[in-house]
């Protein structure tokens, strides 16, 4: 009834997928706005109006999106217009897409809500990845952010977590800060898109201002570019990295990074735990990063009627 291939398909009287980038079912939906789960090519999709924005931005391709009255969306509190989505009839099915319980900067968490089959992400669904309270992570960043002079390159995926961190650094610190490229055009899309507003300024044409001290803002694939070696050692300065996965002291020297702060947008192992009880199914699917051993600690430790989604995923490093 339930399985993953491209995106998770659901079998119900109307096949219903959901974040597939090919797959095409009667009913499509699309969580949030990150283009590994972004729906590409013609047909209407069930999502967000804001996600439909953002991905209208993204692609240069307007995203036909509609509501369904069968189909509640609810804030998933990953990305600006992430959705978790509640449908069915005999059975309530709750599919979360990407998901965080935790409030942080602009983002309100998720608040789960009772259903019978509940499908959820599992990225760190193991007790290694649990996270801090946010918002003692924030206050540690900016803490850091204050102490140190120079130049601060800071690294995190370039839709959400990128602006997250800019919103951080602005609350505490005056330096100019500068963005990647790929981190500006996430900037200029969520300003079309929303009342929120980033004073950084795009890398190329301001280089020059990291010789007096200023905060760069990449993406995570750049933190170990050789030209961003270069700059470092041409303008000295630190660099941070910013997820989940840094509670592991090897995503720190995966990136080379000098230290990590694990901000993140997703759900912990503790809430995972804590969303799969409030919502309390009959069954659990789990999908992405530790689904087998999440769904596992579920059937054992909580008795829950658990089993993972068989993965065909690309890696996670960057969320």
């Amino acid at each position: 009834m339930i399985r993953e291939k491209d995106g998770i398909h659901f079998n119900l009287e109307e096949k219903v997928v959901a974040d597939s980038r090919s797959t095409r079912g009667d009913i499509n939906l699309v969580s949030h706005a990150h283009m590994d789960h972004g729906f590409q090519g013609e047909g209407e999709v069930v999502t967000s109006e804001m996600t439909a924005r953002i991905l209208s931005e993204r692609t240069g391709s307007e995203l036909q999106h509609s509501s369904h009255p069968d189909f509640e969306l609810i804030p998933s509190g990953h990305i600006i217009g992430s959705r978790s989505v509640l449908f069915g009839d005999e059975e309530r099915i709750l599919y979360t897409g990407d998901v965080s319980l935790q409030d942080r900067v602009y983002m309100e968490g998720f608040q789960p809500v009772d259903a019978d089959v509940l499908v959820v992400e599992s990225t760190y669904g193991i007790p290694a990845y649990r996270l801090p309270d946010m918002e003692e992570v924030v206050r540690r960043i900016q803490d850091w952010v204050k102490d140190k002079d120079g130049n601060l390159f800071l690294f995190g995926y370039s839709l959400g977590k990128a602006q997250k961190i800019q919103k951080i650094v602005e609350q505490v610190d005056d330096r100019p800060i500068i963005a990647h490229g790929a981190v500006k055009k996430m900037n200029d899309v969520v300003e079309e898109v929303t009342d929120r507003e980033f004073r950084a300024i795009p890398y190329g044409e301001n280089k020059d201002k990291l010789e007096d001290g200023a905060v760069f803002i990449g993406p995570t694939r750049a933190s170990r570019s050789d030209w961003m070696e270069k700059n470092i050692e041409r303008y000295g300065g630190v660099k941070a990295g910013f997820s989940g996965w840094g509670v592991q002291d090897n995503y720190r020297h995966r990136g080379g990074y000098d230290t990590v702060f694990p901000l993140s947008d997703h759900c912990g192992f503790d809430d995972l735990e804590r969303l799969v009880k409030e919502v309390d199914p009959e069954r659990v699917y789990t999908f992405h990063g530790f689904d087998e051993e999440f769904a596992s600690h579920l059937k054992k430790e909580h008795g829950f009627n658990a089993r993972a989604l068989k993965r065909n995923q690309s890696s996670l490093d960057d969320f």
